[in-house]
């Protein structure tokens, strides 16, 4: 273990915040450990297993936990599983093995949930879906990536779902509590911060008297362990007599201290912030060099460093609002539940919420070394326009592999295999540059047209556009100035990338001249673009102009002298 594995391990609150840059051993240091104790402490009980989504704690937080709980350990000179399944715990079953004691109250949800042979089971929940809860009583939650939840949905609606069990069960250390670990949030990219306010309601006072008597407590414990293995190897009736003697007083220490221990724990929270650095020993110094070339500085402190960042940027999407553009009510839960935890779940456009399979799809897309599509399909008779994906790779990777991307999703669920495609207009390239726009244009034509997709390839031989047109109509469209354009909303979990570098899209003015700033497409490395480069909301602004620019021609045909400033944080 590391340090802040072994600080979060000795000190064991009942609420329990981490803070902790990528690779620093949150899941074999803090969310495998807490579950199965967990576990142990409130048998029969409920704990809810918490993300912003179904598909995520599906696909990665679940994968990762059973690696977790599936890891060799050796007992009694035997190798195996640290827990064994369907000795141990269960997944996704209605009935439950003959040795598995009932839990407390019947399980709503079998398939999502993990039941532990004690009857402890977690029930997973996805904090876009906070009604799952509804009704429940839980006595934990484990809340992974937090910077994922909105704080505000959590607040209002999971943690006061953490109540009601029996005196015994109340006495619990973990009783209503939290074990919530995260990333450092990025607020720039829209990433919520709401778990950093709990750093100031820690008591050191208190935690420093936890650490001591905890190892205090631990010591005694370690030291009976040693002196029963030692009793089972003599046969002397004098080191006998004195082994029992020993273990009485270590007995002694552990009934005088545990429940004071306990007691502190219970009213102890406890927040962790820690760089990967803590992990350095395990990931050498090979792993800091490859991060620190590959990704940008910002990057670099914020996921590595666990530096705060909180800037602010002068916005080439001026008046786009996370809250009023975005949507995250993405999926099709009545579908993705009748899955349980033990399918191979992969996730296609049939999942998604306000995906028509019946109407043709919109697709923005800028080519190139980095090459990304941006998908969307207009809703109330053209009044909405919901980006429903985003798609992108990298050179060597070219058209075939965006197309493959986009069958695998659409594909297989789609009707109509009408797709109206937007490529790069723009007036800032050379003669060259446009051909081959032109050239990348017609190979992912081709390529689309190859699964069967009936593609009508636009803006060829029409007029290009220049930044300040783009900026223009981004002011209107995402502003709401025009009752000719459509109410633009972003799906945040599907285009999360496409959200976040929006949000790192600068303005920046040159003799007066207003440009999109794309200097972050030379200096990050390419397979680290997606989500910090103009490259994705360069796509998008394709699509956008050329399905709405003639809808306000006239306020885009000469160049405004007032267009603002923007600031935002």
């Amino acid at each position: 273990m590391n340090q802040m594995q072994i600080l979060a391990n000795v000190i064991d609150p009942n609420n329990l915040y981490a803070e902790v840059a990528r690779a620093g051993g949150k899941t074999e240091g803090i969310t495998g450990p807490r579950i199965i104790r967990v576990a142990n402490d409130m048998p029969g009980e409920l704990s809810f297993l918490v993300h912003k989504t179904y598909v995520a704690l599906m696909t990665n937080v679940w994968p990762n936990l059973q690696a977790y709980f599936s890891k060799e350990v050796t007992v009694g000179g035997k190798v195996r599983p640290m827990l064994e399944y369907g000795i141990d715990y269960v997944v996704g079953e209605a009935k439950l093995p003959s040795h598995f004691r009932r839990p407390r109250y019947p399980i709503s949800y079998p398939k999502h949930s993990v039941v532990f042979r004690d009857g402890h089971h977690i029930q997973l929940v996805s904090s876009d879906q906070p009604e799952s809860v509804a009704g429940r009583s839980a006595v934990h939650a484990i809340i992974e990536e937090m910077k994922h939840n909105k704080g505000e949905k959590l607040k209002t609606r999971l943690f006061p779902s953490l109540r009601g069990s029996s005196a015994e069960i109340r006495r619990s250390t973990y009783y209503q509590g939290i074990t919530g670990v995260s990333d450092t949030a990025r607020v720039d990219l829209g990433e919520d911060d709401w778990f950093e306010e709990y750093e100031k309601h820690m008591d050191h006072k208190l935690l420093e008297e936890i650490a001591t008597v905890a190892l205090h407590v631990n010591a005694a414990i370690y030291q009976k362990y040693r002196l029963i293995n030692s009793q089972r190897e003599t046969t002397n009736p004098v080191t006998l007599e004195h082994i029992r003697l020993e273990i009485i007083k270590q007995d002694r220490i552990i009934a005088l201290w545990k429940p004071r221990l306990a007691d502190m724990r219970r009213n102890a929270t406890l927040y962790i912030r820690a760089s990967s650095f803590c992990n350095k020993d395990i990931l050498g110094p090979k792993f800091f060099k490859t991060q620190l070339e590959t990704l940008d500085m910002d990057e670099f402190l914020t996921s590595i460093c666990a530096i705060r960042h909180k800037e602010v940027i002068n916005k080439f999407f001026a008046n786009y609002n996370k809250e009023k553009h975005q949507f995250a009510d993405s999926y099709i839960y009545e579908s993705i539940l009748k899955l349980d935890l033990r399918e191979h779940f992969i996730l296609t456009a049939r999942y998604l919420k306000y995906y028509s399979k019946h109407d043709e799809l919109l697709v923005g897309y800028d080519p190139g070394h980095f090459s990304s599509l941006t998908v969307a399909q207009e809703k109330n008779y053209g009044r909405q326009l919901r980006i429903l994906k985003e798609f992108y790779c990298c050179y060597p990777d070219e058209q075939p592999e965006l197309a493959r991307q986009f069958y695998e999703f659409f594909g297989p669920d789609s009707i109509n295999k009408r797709i109206i495609l937007y490529p790069d207009r723009a007036g800032n390239k050379r003669r060259e540059e446009l051909e081959q726009i032109t050239t990348d244009s017609r190979a992912l034509k081709r390529e689309l047209e190859s699964y069967g997709f009936e593609v009508e390839l636009m803006n060829e031989g029409q007029s290009t556009i220049y930044y300040w047109q783009q900026f223009k109509l981004l002011l209107l469209i995402f502003g709401g100035r025009s009752n000719a354009l459509p109410e633009i909303l972003i799906d945040e979990n599907e285009c999360k990338n496409l959200c976040s570098s929006i949000m790192l899209s600068p303005l920046k003015k040159t003799e007066g001249r207003i440009e999109l700033d794309k200097s972050s497409e030379k200096k990050v490395p390419l397979k680290n673009q997606a989500g910090l480069t103009t490259q994705l909301p360069s796509s998008l602004i394709y699509l956008l102009f050329g399905r709405y620019g003639n809808k306000v021609q006239s306020e885009l045909s000469s160049m405004p002298d007032n267009l603002p400033d923007n600031f935002a944080i």
